[in-house]
């Protein structure tokens, strides 16, 4: 096996002194360095270092830029990448040319135009869909778009769909959610009304108008909190919930025994069933974060009420009861601002 030369390869193969970025591959750390600052470096190339590169499956072609810096074609490709002596040291260096015709593949599997990669962020590109709008994705998203595993979903498309949909229901899309739900949208319905409401709801036009409408989320309704005991079962325990007729819906819809006390410790009166609807999620929301062991576990009471959840032990009253005071109150300065 001929020696490994010690001083800097100058083989035909070798590109100008002064190289363009265009053919040398460079990492994003470095991509702030002008062309110019990646011409030859004066120094010896040592038998070890073109031992790593071949182990690692390039050849070492010249340093560039300073000492700490080589410049590596690809044994696969041919592409040139600078590297760090250390990275070569210590790990295997990733090939420019490799890496850039696995995204282009994935690009055109994912039936997507390449554009730029992102300035901002080196895991970002800029793509050309085929409803010809540009989208910002991540390259390893775009990778899962060519397996198939997750859509594209241009966001210009989407809120054109959305909007078809809202149309087409009677109402306007107006803006995302202004709560941040991503399941949610803001609409205003042909009588002026602005409301949030669920995509889904939206698309299957189960969707009433808290203001004008007729069903149970335009009528009035109401927050309660109940205590339910039942001593047979040895169970003590609240609900925190909404309802238009909260007396009808323990009677006929919780499955409750005969034996079952109830006691109505808290009716709150809403304007609407919506208001009622999204004010008790929010509280039963809070009440679980914020007090996880008061949250009565279903194995507990699912043999006796039938519901999955917002039941709670007797010492949240309190809690329950301030949150309570918490939506009346935001009732009375929203009637006052109108």
């Amino acid at each position: 096996m001929p020696e490994l030369p010690k001083t800097r390869d100058r083989s035909p193969h070798s590109v100008p002194k002064t190289l363009n970025p265009s053919r040398l591959w460079v990492s994003h750390r470095s991509r702030h360095v002008p062309s110019c600052g990646w011409s030859d470096y004066d120094g010896p190339i040592t038998p070890d270092w073109h031992r790593m590169a071949d182990e690692k499956g390039f050849r070492i072609v010249r340093r560039i830029r300073d000492r700490f810096h080589l410049t590596l074609e690809c044994k696969a490709c041919g592409a040139h990448t600078a590297v760090k002596l250390f990275a070569l040291r210590d790990s295997r260096p990733r090939c420019g040319g490799c890496a850039a015709t696995k995204r282009q593949n994935a690009a055109d599997g994912a039936k997507l135009v390449f554009l730029r990669r992102d300035p901002q962020h080196h895991k970002y590109g800029v793509f050309r869909a085929l409803c010809g709008h540009d989208v910002r994705r991540q390259f390893g998203f775009v990778e899962k778009v060519r397996k198939g595993e997750v859509d594209v979903k241009c966001r210009v498309c989407l809120i054109e769909h959305e909007k078809a949909e809202a149309l087409a229901q009677g109402w306007e899309r107006v803006g995302p959610d202004p709560d941040g739900k991503a399941n949610y949208r803001l609409y205003r319905h042909r009588c002026g009304h602005l409301q949030r409401v669920a995509r889904v709801n939206m698309r299957n036009g189960q969707c009433d108008c808290a203001a004008c409408g007729q069903s149970w989320s335009s009528k009035p309704s109401v927050i309660y909190l109940a205590r339910i005991q039942l001593s047979s079962a040895n169970l003590d325990v609240v609900k925190l919930g909404y309802s238009a007729n909260p007396k009808r819906r323990f009677r006929h819809q919780l499955g409750l025994s005969k034996l079952a006390k109830v006691t109505f410790l808290r009716l709150l009166p809403m304007p609407t069933g919506h208001d009622a609807c999204a004010a008790e999620k929010q509280a039963n929301a809070s009440l679980v974060r914020d007090f996880p062991d008061g949250v009565v576990p279903i194995a507990t009471y699912s043999a006796h009420i039938n519901v999955v959840s917002e039941i709670y032990r007797p010492a949240l009253i309190r809690e329950i009861t301030t949150l309570m005071d918490q939506i009346k109150a935001r009732l009375v300065a929203a009637d006052t601002t109108r």
